[in-house]
């Protein structure tokens, strides 16, 4: 996803204060060059972030809560989360995690629809096109090498905020593949170019995705709505493991890619997908998710610097308030072998228990008056 190129740090209109269980995870865009912080290819104030702070930055790991740390340190943590250098990930999980593997063409992609999801459940995340180098920050953008691995780092450090663990099959992202220099933007009727055009590079993906999705996890596909090419090269490779029967279709639903179905018809997207032994129709089902659960989603979605807007993630969290109303949703799409598996999974969800992100919150201050 684009993003215009900004000064560097950037005070985020969407944060949350730090309570006392977070995890504090450093962002991976910050540079030391002996005399001065970096943050995007920007010098970042002293006061923000003084030469001498540079170890406790490195231990924002995920592994400690906010609350370990002594009150000089956490104001300096807090500084840096207000501004944008660390994220905070949630307690761990008090109970097992839910399997669910969700099929991601890009990193982000995974995130960006199924965030809540993700933060409710944990499950795997498997990223199918995950060599690229594409942004629109300058600093980035003539450093091709260095964008790539930040690009993987943001994905790491998302997973991170959601409890959800990551596989990369390294295929490279179609806007650095010479078959599609004119364009990855597919239409529904051009949808078997995808295959024919890279059938070597598809036959890979779909013995990939067979390795990965085997045992019997539920497993998430992307809609491909908006038609971009690896989209289609996922969710196609999927169908083929599917009529290979490698895949089970009891197993399948689809999700909305965002931010295209912010801006395309999901629903006809849906439409012309069928599905299964009897290619069966696909019907839509709800996921709700808490307050909190979208809270986590927004949290990790802010390590996409180098692609995401900020203002596409609110976006995105504003559209599932309006697919939940009164509450908060995220939509799946589901053939008739697996509505049952995918509506126990909208019943679980509703019922959320309150702890489950670590809820209710303390502040550190909280915690002082308790012990005092």
């Amino acid at each position: 996803m684009p993003e215009r190129p900004s000064p560097a740090p950037s005070v985020r209109r969407t944060s949350h204060a730090l309570v006392a269980d977070d995890r504090p995870i450093r962002l991976p865009h910050t540079e030391f060059d002996g005399t001065e912080v970096r943050f995007l290819g920007e010098p970042v104030d002293p006061d923000l972030f003084p030469a001498s702070a540079a170890s406790l930055w490195h231990a924002c790991d995920g592994t400690r809560p906010y609350r370990s740390w002594p009150p000089e340190e956490r104001e300096l943590i807090a500084g840096w989360h207000a501004a944008g250098l660390v994220v905070a990930a949630p307690p761990p999980r008090p109970y097992p995690s839910r399997a669910l593997i969700c099929l991601s063409p890009h990193p982000d992609d995974a995130q960006l629809a199924l965030g809540g999801l993700l933060a409710r459940y944990g499950g795997r995340v498997v990223d199918v096109f995950s060599q690229e180098t594409w942004t629109r920050r300058p600093h980035y953008r003539s450093r091709p090498a260095l964008a790539s691995r930040l690009l993987l780092e943001e994905e790491r450090v998302a997973c991170a905020v959601l409890g959800a663990e990551l596989t990369v099959l390294g295929q490279v992202d179609a806007a650095d593949r010479s078959a599609w220099q004119e364009g990855y933007f597919l239409e529904p009727q051009d949808v078997d170019a995808a295959r024919s055009t890279e059938p070597e590079l598809f036959e890979r993906v779909t013995a990939g995705l067979a390795a990965e999705v085997a045992g019997g996890s539920l497993v998430l596909v992307p809609l491909a709505v908006g038609g971009h090419v690896d989209h289609v090269l996922t969710r196609q490779a999927a169908l083929e493991l599917i009529a290979r029967k490698v895949l089970e279709p009891e197993r399948v639903a689809f999700y909305e890619d965002m931010p295209y179905s912010l801006f395309a018809n999901a629903e006809a997207e849906a439409g012309r997908l069928l599905v299964g032994p009897g290619l069966s129709p696909l019907a839509p089902v709800l996921i709700p998710g808490s307050e909190a659960a979208a809270r986590v989603k927004q949290e990790a979605l802010w390590p996409y610097r180098l692609q995401v807007l900020e203002a596409v993630t609110r976006r995105i969290i504003r559209h599932g308030r309006q697919l939940g109303t009164p509450g908060w949703a995220e939509r799946l799409w589901v053939p008739p072998e697996s509505a049952d598996a995918f509506a126990e999974l909208a019943v679980t969800a509703a019922d959320e228990p309150s702890d489950v992100f670590g809820e209710p919150a303390t502040t550190v201050a909280d915690d002082a008056a308790a012990a005092g």
